[in-house]
């Protein structure tokens, strides 16, 4: 048996509590609306039929306006300022331009720029000999001796474009230079590399460099084989496949294509770009395999350049068009006289290296040729022939010897000197004491 005792207290309670709730419900009751605005207000049915209709609106106008690559609408936006600024720089183009001109100009432009920077008219000339020989140009050495302000100040002198890509060492593939499609937005998001690319085809009067900066953190050729290949091309054959699918944005329901891609998905690479790499040679940074050498035209910056003291103001920028320089290089390499493949100095040079199974076909032999013939172009007052063919033997055979065991080198300094040969005999000396 069980008892219950319930105290007064307990029932004051009990009663309190009773009273609290009946007066939350009956004010409660008073404020609702009534039934029938509950009927309007709060029809599922009607409600569900709003949501579907305004789905499908906007379905509809993502079908009709989509765009699957934004980067590239913009650029094709800008197409009339591309225009203006052409007009702009036309104002200052070069009168009756020659390749002599140019270096000398160049020269002048650097040294009395705003950094006063010191380059001899033989580095302009090599440097413009090298355009002219290859669209890949390496300029390595150590820091600070003026590799990536070469290319940047030469642009600059001649109203030429230079984009900068900042290479990362973890580059591995091609992606990482153009871009990557995602198929769940059905979005391409191209790299500063393909919008440098897209920007130069729709400006192809104006020369543009594409500037590789420390292009060796990562394995050259992981992250741009595709582009060593495309070199193997006719100029007019050179064109890359971005992705697999078309790409066109839809305007009002209408197909609208990019102004630089053909077909959706291919992006050709115009005859006015040259691509610079700029290398470092310590640990940090990958060996250039002969691949990429084979192809490029080298410069070696192995001394820090003298300090400017002469200088005056900044010169006025001259405007060379991608034709005006193009027609310079075609004339320099019709008219010119030497003949690589029947030189005494080189058949000598490819006798010394042979015992180091070091020699090059005829891709490295039209190189040498079309270098030393624009190289004296630059000079046409002045025989630098032997000065042309040892700079491009050295960096282009010569230099390969640093990967390679030498028992006498003392006999091969001897033999390079009797070539008259020094810079080369320099180079020897300096593995030495490496």
């Amino acid at each position: 048996e069980y008892q219950y005792d319930i105290g007064t207290d307990a029932m004051y309670a009990l009663i309190a509590a009773t009273a609290i709730l009946s007066i939350m419900f009956i004010r409660k009751a008073f404020d609702q609306e009534p039934l029938s605005e509950l009927a309007v207000n709060q029809n599922p049915l009607e409600n569900s039929q709003e949501n579907i209709t305004s789905s499908s609106t906007l379905e509809e106008d993502t079908y009709q306006n989509f765009d699957p690559c934004p980067a590239f609408t913009v650029l094709d936006q800008d197409i009339d300022d591309y225009k203006a600024d052409l007009e702009r720089r036309k104002t200052f183009k070069a009168v009756e331009p020659s390749l002599n001109d140019l270096v000398l100009f160049v020269v002048d432009y650097a040294r009395n720029s705003r950094l006063h920077l010191s380059y001899t008219p033989e580095d302009i000339a090599t440097f413009v000999a090298g355009l002219g020989a290859t669209k890949l140009s390496i300029l390595q050495g150590m820091s600070g001796t003026g590799k990536t302000s070469l290319p940047k100040i030469f642009s600059e002198a001649v109203f030429a474009n230079c984009d900068i890509i900042e290479v990362e060492s973890s580059w591995k593939d091609k992606n990482e230079l153009l871009g990557y499609y995602n198929e769940f937005s059905m979005k391409y998001t191209p790299k500063k590399f393909t919008l440098a690319l897209y920007k130069a085809a729709l400006n192809q009067e104006i020369l543009t460099f594409i500037l590789l900066d420390e292009m060796n953190l990562s394995r050259i050729e992981y992250y741009f084989s595709d582009f060593l290949s495309l070199m193997e091309n006719e100029e007019n054959q050179r064109e890359l496949k971005l992705i697999n699918i078309k790409l066109n944005r839809k305007e009002d329901n209408q197909d609208i294509d990019y102004l630089a891609l053909e077909n959706g998905n291919t992006l050709k690479v115009p005859p006015n770009v040259w691509f610079i790499g700029t290398a470092n040679r310590d640990e940090s940074t990958f060996v250039i395999s002969d691949k990429v050498y084979d192809r490029a035209h080298t410069m070696n910056f192995t001394k820090r350049a003298p300090k400017v003291r002469n200088y005056t103001h900044p010169l006025s920028q001259k405007y060379y068009d991608y034709q005006s320089i193009d027609k310079l290089f075609k004339t320099a390499k019709q008219n010119g006289n030497f003949d690589a493949e029947n030189s005494e100095l080189i058949k000598q040079v490819e006798v010394l290296l042979a015992p180091y199974n070091i020699s090059f076909g005829n891709r490295i032999l039209k190189q040498i040729e079309d270098f030393v013939n624009i190289y004296k172009a630059c000079f046409p007052n002045e025989d630098v022939e032997s000065e042309a063919v040892e700079k491009i033997l050295l960096s282009k055979v010569v230099a390969k010897l640093e990967v390679k065991t030498i028992d006498d080198k003392e006999k091969l300094e001897m033999e390079f000197e009797k070539l008259n040969l020094h810079q080369c005999v320099a180079f020897i000396k300096r593995l030495d004491n490496e």
